[in-house]
């Protein structure tokens, strides 16, 4: 950083290095701190040396006098390399921004400045890997070495891989769950087991009723007193006859009517 006789303007927190922490199939977001120690607004710009890796936010603005603002700089996600070397650098220039500024615009204040009255400093990037993840990187980049050695190799360190896989599944189990935990576990899936069960009875139950519904279903309509839809009515044959005693009366009845009828006359 540039400074002024009396005091330094701007300070930088961290003050050389952005440390970036993986894994970085993801956005990693750090955090600069800029402090205006000047009795004067101090207006500050950041420029990187690869922009279309980083969104700065915000890369332009203005710190009041003895107060300071914080800087979010999100790292876009890429294919990490150890071996490939970071030259990613970050550059902070303030100026105190002149009494009869216009601070509403700053991009047009920031073009109407001369070179000379800026401030800078210079931060470079620093990639890091958690230490589980590194310990993936170099067994992965080992592997990758010797894939060209013998067969029994690559088989030996794959079983290695596995036991410490098992190891680190074993050790996980043991530390998340406690024993209050497993015992929880094991009452809620005893819990879900009597549930299951009571609804298999339930719906065999169902099946039973609804096969003897369909049983009276089929017993009802084939029964003979029943009468089916659209069955034309007919009478019962002792309702077409009619005794002979009742026809042998009306004979009587009409003959003497007759032999009545001429003595009359």
């Amino acid at each position: 950083m540039n400074k002024t006789p009396q005091f330094d303007v701007l300070t930088i927190e961290p003050e050389h290095e952005l440390r970036f922490v993986g894994p970085f199939n993801r956005p990693v977001v750090t955090v600069m701190t800029l402090r205006n120690n000047a009795p004067s607004t101090l207006v500050f710009k950041i420029k990187t040396t690869a922009p279309k890796r980083y969104c700065v936010r915000p890369n332009i603005g203005k710190i009041a006098p003895f107060r300071s603002t914080q800087v979010e700089i999100c790292l876009q996600p890429f294919m990490y390399d150890q071996q490939e070397k970071n030259k990613h650098k970050f550059m902070v220039q303030c100026v105190l921004a002149p009494q009869d500024a216009d601070l509403s615009d700053l991009n047009k204040l920031w073009r109407e400045l001369e070179p000379t009255q800026l401030m800078d400093a210079k931060l470079k990037c620093v990639f890091e890997m958690p230490p589980s993840e590194s310990n993936a990187e170099n067994n992965s980049g080992g592997n990758n070495t010797n894939a060209g050695g013998s067969v029994a190799g690559n088989a030996t360190a794959s079983q290695s891989a596995a036991e410490s896989l098992k190891t680190d599944a074993s050790k996980l189990s043991d530390e998340e769950l406690p024993p209050s935990s497993l015992s929880e576990a094991t009452m809620q899936i005893e819990t879900l087991a009597v549930e299951i069960k009571e609804i298999r009875e339930l719906n065999i139950e169902l099946r039973k009723e609804n096969l003897h519904l369909k049983d009276q279903i089929t017993r009802y309509r084939s029964s003979p007193a029943t009468k089916q839809i659209n069955e034309s009515y007919t009478p019962v044959l002792a309702e077409k006859q009619i005794p002979v005693f009742y026809i042998a009366i009306a004979i009587a009845a009409a003959i003497l009517g007759l032999l009545l009828g001429k003595f009359l006359l």
